[in-house]
């Protein structure tokens, strides 16, 4: 099941790369970044989280058939990060994908949305299917998504997996332009009646969410600089609630 959905989410790629090849894109931009993160109080409610360095790939692309956004984390990848039992931590792959397809010259769009993370202790997959409404309005531009949302994951030391149909999702994804060179984010994202059999298998409650807002400060042409707080409830290996920082230097080409 696992070989079968990323060899599909794989040609679904490749077939918007193509799409995108004879579409008019308006706007594209890719960066590799190194970053760091630090726990605030989601340490001391979570003993499976520790801070760690990261190396990040982004991908934006705006075109006249829609929007593509996309990022792959590997979360310490030098394994030099302790967990918090003082054991080495090991990597963690992350992968994020949002697509939304319009539908004509309507606000309204087609939504598929990916989240994957996985280590040798766990791994997580959830899979958005639904509509989204376009947000425009001066410098303020984003999109709102709701839909169902179908999962797959499995937590070694419980010998514990789920697969299937998984309650349903929410997104609201926001950028403002205060300045040429000066964006600043928000983002919230939920996941709501939850499959009881899931909450079971990886620890997680009936309603998760998490909230994130950050800057991106483009030097120049090529670099730029990214902080951003989140805060995570029963989401993304977080079990309890609590926030953290991010802090990122990007070289965009």
């Amino acid at each position: 099941m696992k070989k079968t959905t990323v060899l599909c989410i794989a040609l679904a790629s490749t077939a918007l790369m193509n799409v995108s090849v004879q579409a008019e894109v308006l706007y594209q931009e890719n960066s590799v970044r190194v970053g760091y993160q630090t726990l605030l109080d989601a340490e001391d409610k979570n003993p499976n989280r520790y801070d760690q360095g990261y190396l990040a790939y982004y991908h934006t692309t705006l075109a006249d058939w829609g929007s593509a956004l996309g990022w792959l984390w590997l979360e310490n990848p030098l394994d030099n990060a302790d967990n918090q039992q003082g054991d080495d931590a090991g990597a963690t792959t992350k992968g994020w994908l949002k697509i939304d397809y319009a539908l004509g010259d309507t606000p309204f769009n087609l939504w598929l949305q990916s989240f994957f993370m996985g280590n040798t202790t766990c791994m997580e997959q959830n899979l958005y299917f639904g509509g989204s409404y376009s947000i425009r309005a001066d410098n303020l531009n984003g999109t709102f998504g709701l839909g169902a949302n179908y999962s797959y994951g499995s937590f070694r030391p419980a010998n514990s997996s789920f697969n299937g149909a998984n309650g349903y999702a929410a997104v609201v994804a926001l950028a403002y332009n205060l300045t040429p060179s000066l964006v600043a984010r928000g983002y919230y994202e939920a996941q709501f009646d939850r499959d009881d059999e899931f909450q079971t298998a990886l620890g997680y409650d009936q309603f998760g969410y998490q909230v994130q807002l950050g800057v991106d400060y483009h030097i120049n042409s090529r670099l730029m600089l990214s902080s951003s707080y989140m805060y995570l409830d029963s989401w993304g290996a977080t079990k309890r609630d609590g926030g953290e920082m991010l802090f990122e230097l990007g070289v965009k080409f």
